[in-house]
């Protein structure tokens, strides 16, 4: 491949490429800061904010007093079940003990013991009773617990209702904030790129366009990455109607400059090939002739096998010719001959 610029020239347009990047990653590094500090301007919104305070603090006293009157009673009922167990111990041994002396005394027949077995009946009988006693007291115990459990669930339904209710303020709040945002970041971004759109059109032919460039790759980075993801969704119109808009004004411009471009390739084709190459630039004809494109009209250069293509078959611009010193074929646009070093002047 023919490379029509000097070796300097190519290792200085990758110097300016670094130049140009180095300084977009400072801009967006900078961008990045105020970016980022922008949310600090609001005040965090929780949907605590917008409950009823009193009525939400009422509601909390009275689940803390039900919490600690549940915890209450759960302790007890632990005392309760261990006295119950006891109790039921205590029986259980007194019955098998009694159960034991019936069959002695059965046995015996000793008429003496009958006011024993009056006591020992008595004393199981009193053993029962405290072990119902105890039975009572665990039953009272969880009745009153499932009612403070039943009173705390219609109390977190209560607390519920209350936040489901500030719900809708709290989604009306943070849509405002993030709107201020949204506009507070597009006040910052939207020069940026109406300066790097001006600078795309106006300067990028003039001497600082490596810092332009750089400008602009910030530009477009700050709108893809700090903008973008942050335009609010109020059902995406913001989101789609930007869209619309830049594709419609990036559709319009190319729209636009491809038909400047083919007029003007009409107007150029239309003139004497002599005009037309004062046109093209030395480094410009070196690089489409590299890339198999007629320098004159942009289109691709044909070539049939067997046969030398010196000119092109849509423009009839001349390509390649044969130097009248060494009749060496050469590139019509080198300005000497490579092969004995004559100048392109003495082909005229």
């Amino acid at each position: 491949m023919i490379k029509g610029a000097r070796v300097p020239e190519r290792a200085y347009a990758i110097v300016l490429w670094v130049v140009s990047i180095v300084f977009a990653g400072f801009l967006i590094g900078f961008g990045n800061l105020i970016i980022g500090d922008l949310p600090q301007v609001e005040n965090v919104i929780i949907p605590e904010q917008f409950v009823d305070s009193a009525r939400n603090r009422q509601l909390q006293d009275d689940l803390k007093k039900a919490e600690d009157r549940r915890t209450e009673i759960d302790d007890k009922l632990a005392i309760a079940r261990l006295q119950l167990q006891q109790a039921q111990s205590a029986s259980r041994t007194a019955r098998e003990t009694f159960q034991a002396w019936i069959q002695t005394r059965t046995a015996t027949t000793d008429s003496q013991q009958d006011p024993e077995v009056l006591a020992r009946t008595r004393q199981l009988e009193t053993l029962k009773s405290g072990e119902r006693s105890v039975q009572t007291q665990i039953d009272a115990l969880e009745s009153e617990r499932l009612s403070i459990g039943q009173r705390t669930s219609t109390l977190e339904q209560q607390q519920s209702d209350l936040q489901m209710d500030a719900y809708p303020a709290y989604e009306r709040a943070l849509f405002w904030q993030e709107l201020r945002i949204f506009l507070l970041r597009l006040a910052i971004t939207l020069p940026m790129l109406l300066l790097a759109a001006w600078l795309v059109v106006k300067r990028r032919k003039g001497a600082y366009w490596p810092l332009s460039r750089g400008f602009v790759l910030a530009s477009v980075f700050v709108f893809f990455v700090e903008l973008v993801p942050y335009l609010p969704s109020y059902g995406g119109y913001i989101r789609y109607g930007a869209g619309i808009i830049i594709t419609v004004a990036a559709g319009h411009f190319l729209i636009k400059n491809m038909r400047h471009y083919l007029e003007r390739r009409r107007e150029v084709e239309a003139q004497a090939e002599d005009e037309r190459r004062k046109l093209v630039s030395h480094d410009e004809a070196f690089k489409k002739m590299a890339a198999k494109v007629c320098p004159g009209c942009d289109r691709p250069i044909a070539n049939m096998d067997g046969s030398e293509t010196n000119f092109c078959v849509h423009c009839g611009m001349t390509l390649y010719n044969h130097c009248p010193r060494c009749d060496a074929r050469k590139m019509a646009f080198f300005r000497y001959c490579m092969a004995c070093g004559a100048p392109a002047e003495e082909v005229q």
